[in-house]
C-alpha cells in the first residue's frame, strides 16, 4: 500500500512539474515557424522577443476579441471571450513571428486547473548564435523619440474623449500629435503596473471596429505611432474615447 501511495504521489508531482513546464517556456526562433500561444480567460500571457530586437509593427487578425499591449519587446496578450482564437504577426527590423493565439482554459477556477489545461504565462526566446538583430548598411540612426513639445514643431491639440468610467487614471490629461506620433498623457502611469497597461484601438468611425495600433511608452505618455481620426484606451472593462478634430 504504501508503495502505491509513493508512485501516485511521484505521479502527481511529475504531472505537476510538466504543467509548470508548460506555463514558463522557451521557444527557439526558426523563421517562418508558427508558434502556439495558449492562453486562458483572464489570464495574461507575456510573449517576450530578444531586448535587441526592433519591433517595426504588429497585427492580429481579431482585434476585438483580445487585450493586446505591447512595451518595448514585450507583449502582453489576455482573451476577451472563449471563441476568439486567431493569429498575432509581429514584424522586426530582421525577423518576423508567427503566432497562433488559442484560448484552452475558460471554466477554471484554481489557476493549476488552467496549467493542467495547458495555459502559458511566459513564451520566450532563444535564437541561433549567428542571429542578427540589425539590418546591414542601415541609414543614419533616427533620433530618439522626444514627448517634450518643441519650438518650430507643428502640433495638432484639438482632441475631444467620451468616457463613463470612474477610473480617473484613465482619462487623458493631454493628447495631441505632431502629424506622425499621437501623444497620450495620463494622469497616473503608476496605476498600471507592467502587464497592466492599458491598450489603445484604433478605429475608422466613431462607431467602427477596434483595430491594433502600434504604441510604446515614453516619459510616462503613450506614443501611439500615427495620427487616427478616433482612437479607444481600454483597461479591462474601463473605455475611453478620443475624437481628433479636424483642423480649422
Amino acid at each position: 500500500m504504501k508503495a502505491l501511495l509513493l508512485a501516485a504521489a511521484l505521479a502527481l508531482g511529475a504531472y505537476a512539474s510538466c504543467a509548470q513546464a508548460q506555463a514558463v517556456q522557451q521557444y527557439e526562433y526558426v523563421p517562418d515557424r508558427i508558434y502556439p500561444i495558449r492562453t486562458g480567460l483572464g489570464i495574461t500571457t507575456q510573449i517576450e522577443l530578444s531586448p535587441d530586437e526592433n519591433v517595426i509593427d504588429y497585427s492580429t487578425g481579431f482585434s476585438n476579441g483580445w487585450e493586446l499591449t505591447r512595451r518595448d519587446n514585450v507583449f502582453y496578450v489576455k482573451p476577451k471571450n472563449v471563441d476568439v482564437d486567431t493569429n498575432l504577426v509581429v514584424r522586426t527590423e530582421t525577423h518576423s513571428y508567427i503566432f497562433e493565439l488559442r484560448v484552452v482554459a475558460t471554466d477554471w477556477r484554481a489557476l493549476d486547473q488552467a496549467k493542467n489545461a495547458g495555459v502559458q504565462y511566459k513564451v520566450s526566446f532563444v535564437y541561433p548564435k549567428d542571429t542578427r538583430f540589425r539590418a546591414e548598411n542601415v541609414a543614419e540612426k533616427a533620433p530618439a523619440l522626444s514627448t517634450r513639445l518643441e519650438a518650430g514643431r507643428a502640433y495638432h491639440f484639438d482632441y475631444d474623449y467620451a468616457t463613463r468610467t470612474k477610473l480617473r487614471a484613465l482619462v487623458p490629461v493631454n493628447v495631441h500629435d505632431d502629424g506622425q506620433f499621437t501623444y497620450i498623457r495620463l494622469s497616473d502611469m503608476a496605476a498600471f503596473p507592467s502587464g497592466s497597461f492599458p491598450a489603445v484601438f484604433g478605429r475608422d468611425t466613431q462607431n467602427g471596429e477596434d483595430f491594433v495600433v502600434n504604441t510604446t511608452v515614453e516619459d510616462g505618455t503613450i506614443v501611439v505611432h500615427g495620427t487616427y481620426r478616433y482612437l479607444v484606451i481600454r483597461h479591462g472593462r474601463h473605455v475611453v474615447g478620443l475624437r481628433r478634430n479636424p483642423a480649422r
